[in-house]
């Protein structure tokens, strides 16, 4: 995540021009750069350093902070002098949406105020994607930069997305944030390649255009068995009874096919007296694959509106799962939230999650891997070398947009 900002923060760097009294972005080249290393990638550094390559990526981040906000000013004001708006003084960045916390959408638009939302683009290529901010109010509406309305839906937050919010917000600031919101707002922007666009939030007036507030369905309340979501061509089937995904169709491509995710943990391999290597720091060794099932039949929480449908799933009180189906994309989101890991048993965990399907792949499959965009993966091959397998687990985990992803 932290590599796709700083590109981004050296293109604005550009565009406005470096300073070399000004904030840059050399403190973040340079955390990034040491956390290139293999244990940082991974997450199989003792601790302390963890901390330490947390401390440098943040002192770098908060540098670059300031350079992307004042050139974003820059370039927003700068088109807004040339079609005669107005412009646009302080832009402040929300580096813990992650967790649901924006105080700048949050706040209530009163007195005639509008918020502004600059999306920028740092990509060769025009993109169109669903922007969510939580808002503290149902009565809003947006617009883009021309004034047309943009079709938005307001969607509930789920009380695992809470929980996570107040825990994290306090630990970060030092204190509990001021209420919650009571929705994510979501809409589609449109972003030229290295551009931006902005799009504006208003207050609802009484009789004037508003966001449509999503429908919200439990399975348990289900006539029928099967449970359908998505508005176009990909659509998801979900079984009411068991709770879980079973079939995917994409009716534009005529396939059908059976779909199947489930969660498991790898156990720490102890080590023997014969072989003594343990698992732990610098070292992952699994011991035994231990499948993950739900403690009592929770139902599924579907959501639905104009802009995307989503289903609610908590296996357990420290696994829940947002799966998210955008009203034009061929693809779904799956959003997921783990922990605290319960080490109660005096067992270390690796949580993994597995999906299966019955597609005939010959054993090829791509991942994504922060800005190296689709690499080609042949499971049990290696282009350079005759592969032998010897292990089970270690040797299939492959980096994948700042996780890893295990192919069996």
């Amino acid at each position: 995540m932290m590599s796709g900002y700083y590109l981004a923060a050296r293109q604005l760097e550009f565009f406005k021009g470096r300073s070399n009294s000004g904030p840059n972005t050399d403190a973040l080249a340079d955390a990034l750069s040491l956390a290139q290393h293999h244990d940082a990638v991974s997450g199989t550094e003792r601790q302390h350093v963890a901390a330490d390559y947390a401390k440098r990526l943040y002192m770098g981040y908060a540098e670059a902070e300031k350079l992307v906000s004042s050139s974003l000013a820059f370039l927003a004001d700068s088109r807004s002098s040339a079609r005669q708006g107005n412009p646009v003084t302080n832009i402040q960045q929300c580096p813990l949406l992650n967790i649901s916390y924006c105080p700048p959408s949050e706040a209530v638009l009163s007195d005639g105020k509008s918020l502004v939302v600059v999306v920028y683009n740092s990509l060769g290529w025009r993109r169109e994607e669903v922007i969510r901010i939580p808002v503290s109010s149902e009565k809003v509406f947006v617009q883009d930069s021309d004034g047309r309305e943009i079709e938005s839906q307001l969607l509930p937050l789920s009380n695992a997305t809470l929980s996570i919010r107040n825990y994290y917000v306090k630990a970060y600031i030092g204190k509990s944030p001021n209420g919650a919101p009571k929705y994510w707002l979501a809409f589609s922007a449109t972003v030229p390649p290295l551009g931006f666009s902005t799009y504006i939030v208003s207050t609802a007036k009484q009789t004037g255009p508003s966001s449509t507030i999503s429908m919200v369905y439990k399975s348990d309340g289900s006539t029928d068995n099967t449970i359908e979501v998505g508005q176009g061509s990909l659509k998801l089937l979900y079984s009411a009874d068991e709770g879980k995904l079973t079939n995917y169709v994409n009716s534009r491509n005529m396939v059908t096919a059976f779909a199947e995710q489930s969660y498991s943990y790898y156990s720490g391999n102890d080590g023997t007296d014969k072989d003594p290597q343990a698992s732990g720091a610098y070292v992952f060794r699994p011991n035994v694959t231990f499948p993950i099932k739900s403690e009592h039949q929770v139902p599924l929480t579907i959501i639905r509106g104009p802009v995307l449908d989503e289903v609610h799933q908590e296996l357990n009180p420290w696994i829940s799962q947002i799966t998210r189906v955008i009203k034009g994309k061929e693809h779904a989101e799956v959003e997921f939230s783990i922990g605290p890991i319960p080490v109660d048993d005096g067992i270390g965990k690796e949580i993994t999650t597995q999906i299966r399907t019955t597609m005939k792949t010959n054993k090829t499959f791509y991942t994504d891997s922060n800005g190296r965009d689709f690499i080609k993966r042949v499971r049990d091959f290696r282009t350079d070398w005759d592969l032998q397998v010897k292990t089970t687990s270690c040797w299939k985990l492959l980096p994948y947009q700042s996780w890893n992803l295990c192919a069996r």
